[in-house]
């Protein structure tokens, strides 16, 4: 899962050569710890935006795009389930690369909080 995660930030990065920043947290449900999640912002220069994928431990892959000024957003995954992410961000100037965290549910009830 990390590998797949690595190889896609990589690729992303020698794509549209813009910074990728790593988020990583666990995944929980009814206060069970289900695995490590991998999530990242890459962000768009031309578009003043991130793209936003996170990938939980089942293998299951949401996807999203965030402009550097929003705090929240909805990502989905292919099989069209959601995911809701509200994110404190640092320095919003800055954008997600300054640092923050960020807290995720998904439509099944798992929860994700993320430090970046």
């Amino acid at each position: 899962m990390t590998c797949r995660i690595f190889l896609l930030m990589a690729l992303l990065m020698t794509i549209t050569a813009c910074s990728i920043v790593p988020m990583n947290g666990n995944v929980t449900s009814s206060g069970e710890i289900l695995g490590a999640a991998e999530m990242s912002a890459t962000r768009d220069p031309g578009l003043k935006s991130y793209n936003i994928v996170s990938e939980l431990p089942d293998g299951t892959i949401y996807r999203g795009t965030t402009k550097s000024s929003d705090k929240s957003l909805t990502l989905f995954s292919n099989s069209g389930e959601s995911m809701e992410c509200v994110f404190k961000v640092n320095n919003l100037s800055k954008g997600f690369e300054s640092g923050g965290t960020g807290s995720c549910t998904t439509s099944e009830g798992q929860k994700l909080d993320v430090k970046f």
